[in-house]
């Protein structure tokens, strides 16, 4: 349980490590994620340094995260590129945020195209899938294959409060009926009886209900009540422009059921960066059935930042369980990027790949305080060294509660002819690679 403010506790979500101010050691942000019986009220999140082995609140920033809400997905990226690992956080019911490192202190920034969508976000993950050199956002939620909808137009809403009068918070779906030109609960009226005493006092029968807004319904709670809203529960790739992000929809296969986990890496070796999903969810309410209409899902990249659905029965990817955390990591050695899927109740599974075409292993050999290197960046250069692959981050903490591998395997467009190395704090170096280099290790300079 994480400590907050007045002695309250909220559950831990989601960890991410990173060397965010340069000392050359780790050090941690714990996202909270829910208080326990008091969803959806918001928790408080909290960074630490590193100090000499010690986790210490870091008070210069900690500010930042206070009340931000229920984190559901963080991971530390250097997303403007300047050599610092940046924090990005999503919501369920909000934006994702980003908060810029510089040299240690972090703000809060919004960019275009980003800041403004919001949904129930699952998971979160960095790459970059368009081979720009600049690292996008892949982004998981709920899906189309649900019994409600969000657009910008018309956002799925969530009004919470205490409605009922129990000593703990309601929350209750509610979306603009057409018919009356307003926001309307979206539960049946039996089952909000139960529910709300009091509220056939207000609205004494189904035809009253029929025509009555979400104010009419909650009487005088409606005032004290905090609105949540979600513009799109899509599972989305934000390509990063620099000042901007541009929304792109993950394919229709990819919205067939809620997803979890997304990794961003070459899984079948081509030079450019593809995306895996876990999917699905089990514990619907009893009129809602089962969100389990995927598989678990591999979309291969075009390089430009579009992606193609691979079936199961080709990809070999077949987990029909509710799927949650996942990881990436080439276990055997042979530059193939392998797979494990933990689910819910079932035994967690590891997929080998056997299909890709092998691609360059690249181990990080970093500081006592960061031995795998975290934070760095790197691509592979071809011919003169104008031309580039994607770039890679070494992250701890991404996807949804996981930890990819720390040696990477870069897929190779054509012959590599050397290794481009962007260090924590922003120094780069080169290194050249021999016709055919299966693997190299790369040193942190001292």
């Amino acid at each position: 349980m994480t400590p907050l403010l007045g002695g309250d506790t909220a559950s831990v979500g989601p960890l991410a490590l990173a060397d965010y101010d340069g000392d050359g050691t780790l050090d941690l942000f714990v996202g909270a994620r829910i208080y326990p019986g008091l969803y959806p009220l918001s928790p408080s999140s909290h960074l630490y340094h590193n100090r000499d082995g010690r986790l210490v609140l870091d008070s210069a920033n900690d500010h930042l995260f206070y009340e931000l809400g229920m984190i559901s997905a963080a991971v530390f990226s250097d997303i403007d590129g300047d050599g610092d690992q940046d924090l990005i956080v999503t919501l369920e019911w909000g934006a994702i945020h980003i908060f810029l490192n510089d040299h240690g202190r972090f703000r809060a920034a919004e960019f275009p195209g980003l800041s403004d969508v919001n949904s129930r976000w699952n998971g979160l993950a960095t790459g970059d899938l368009d081979g720009d050199g600049r690292l996008d956002i892949v982004a998981t939620s709920w899906g189309r294959n649900l019994d409600y909808h969000a657009s910008t137009s018309d956002p799925l809403l969530l009004y919470t409060g205490y409605f009922s009068g129990r000593g703990r918070p309601d929350a209750l779906l509610a979306q603009r009926d057409p018919r009356i030109g307003a926001p309307a609960p979206l539960e049946s009226f039996d089952r909000l009886v139960l529910a709300l005493p009091g509220l056939t006092q207000r609205i004494p029968t189904f035809s009253a209900y029929a025509d009555a807004n979400i104010d009419q319904v909650l009487g005088p709670a409606a005032k004290r009540a905090v609105r949540l809203g979600a513009t799109t529960l899509d599972h989305i790739v934000f390509l990063n422009r620099g000042d901007r992000f541009e929304a792109h929809s993950l394919p229709a296969e990819a919205q067939l059921a809620p997803a979890f986990y997304a990794g961003v890496a070459d899984f079948n070796g081509d030079g450019k960066e593809d995306v895996f999903l876990s999917e699905n969810f089990v514990a619907t309410d009893i009129a809602t059935p089962r969100y389990d209409a995927g598989r678990s899902l591999l979309l291969l990249g075009d390089g430009a930042g579009g992606f193609e659905a691979v079936p199961g029965q080709r990809s070999g990817l077949l987990v029909y369980g509710e799927q949650r955390g996942a990881a990436y990591a080439d276990f055997d050695g042979d530059g193939r990027l392998d797979l494990v899927v933990s689910e819910n109740g079932a035994p967690t599974r590891l997929f080998k790949n056997r299909g890709a075409t092998p691609g360059l292993r690249v181990r990080v050999i970093g500081p006592a305080g960061n031995p795998t290197g975290i934070g760095t960046q790197m691509r592979l250069r071809y011919g003169g060294g104008e031309a580039a692959g994607p770039v890679r981050e070494i992250q701890a903490g991404s996807g949804y509660w996981s930890e990819n591998g720390a040696v990477q395997v870069l897929g190779r467009a054509s012959e590599a002819t050397a290794l481009w190395v962007r260090w924590p704090g922003g120094g780069t170096q080169e290194f050249a690679l021999a016709r055919g280099q299966r693997e190299i290790a790369v040193h942190a300079p001292k």
